[in-house]
């Protein structure tokens, strides 16, 4: 899941929730509660803890599927255990370049 990826990437960089909180302009509560799974970031959060942590958003949506819509957006979608699908967000139209 998104959180556990949040999480292991924080730790390699050696980055404090606090640190990585301020870096991203949320909570450091945001941080804990993505990184338990609880909650699940927005596309324009994940982009800026891609930035923050310095990984590609594939390094943190990794296991996520990716859906081309008919009128050019892309959905994150994250299974989890249950076989829920859950949209994350839309991927904004300057960041798509990622994903082709």
């Amino acid at each position: 899941m998104i959180g556990d990826k949040i999480r292991m990437w924080r730790k390699a960089k050696g980055i404090s929730q606090i640190d990585l909180a301020e870096a991203v302009g949320i909570s450091p509560l945001a941080i804990e509660y993505y990184e338990e799974n609880k909650w699940k970031p927005g596309t324009g959060t994940i982009l800026r803890l891609a930035d923050a942590l310095q990984v590609s958003i594939l390094d943190l949506v990794e296991g996520c599927k990716v859906i081309n819509e008919e009128n050019g957006d892309i959905l994150l979608v994250d299974k989890d255990c249950d076989c829920h699908i859950k949209i994350l967000g839309r991927l904004p139209k300057q960041e798509r370049h990622e994903w082709q």
